[in-house]
């Protein structure tokens, strides 16, 4: 349980680091909802995985729909990291 309530976290606060557009973005609320959010979709992940019995369909859906902005993030961070080193921004 603890694995996944830690990857929940770490996933939590890799999606905060991609969305924060300053260094002071992480010290806001919205850094810390992000990060006890990502804990309890992790808990709620265990639970989904063993306990419920929910369908890996289930599962793979929700991964599915919320990888789209985990994506995109990266890609956006990326694009800004070409565009400070060209000096475009």
């Amino acid at each position: 349980m603890l694995m996944f309530i830690v990857s929940g976290l770490l996933g939590g606060v890799t999606s905060a680091l991609l969305w924060a557009e300053k260094w002071e973005d992480i010290k806001r609320f919205e850094f810390a909802r992000a990060v006890a959010l990502g804990a309890i979709g992790g808990y709620l992940f265990y639970l989904m995985h063993t306990q419920w019995s929910v369908p890996n369909g289930v599962v793979c859906f929700t991964f599915g729909y919320a990888f789209q902005d985990f994506v995109e993030g990266v890609v956006e961070r990326i694009k800004q990291a070409f565009q400070v080193q060209r000096g475009e921004k």
